[in-house]
This record gives C-alpha cells, structure tokens and sequence, in this order.
C-alpha cells in the first residue's frame, strides 16, 4: 500500500533532525501517510522513539508484518 501511493519506490527528501520532524514532514508532504499505520527504520534499524538525524541516513517506511 504505501510503495502504490508514494511517487517511487526510493527518493531522497529534505534532511530533518530526528526521526519526529521526518515523520511531521512526510505527513505534510504526503497526508495520506496520516491514514496508513506503518513502522520507520533508519539504517535498518526500526525506531521506536525520536531518534537524532545527521542527514545521511537511509530511511525506510515498512508496513505492518507480523513477527514469530
């Protein structure tokens, strides 16, 4: 679901502090992301809390999965 809505499957999106200003941004930028519940990983680390950015991190917004 979020791979169909956003404009491509990767792109690069204007540096934030930390993981809570991203986010805020990217509701922004996209308000549909607002609707979809979704998990973010910096570096391939999930976050659970705000977390610092230095700008060259690489972010993913992953889906809802259940784990076992």
């Amino acid at each position: 679901m979020l791979a169909e809505k956003l404009p491509q499957p990767k792109f690069e999106f204007p540096y934030q502090k930390d993981s809570d200003e991203l986010l805020k941004a990217l509701n922004q930028e996209y308000p549909f992301l607002e609707d979809l519940k979704f998990s973010l990983a910096v570096d391939k680390q999930l976050v659970q809390e705000k977390t610092p950015l230095k700008g060259s991190e690489e972010i993913a917004l992953l889906p809802p999965f259940s784990g076992g």
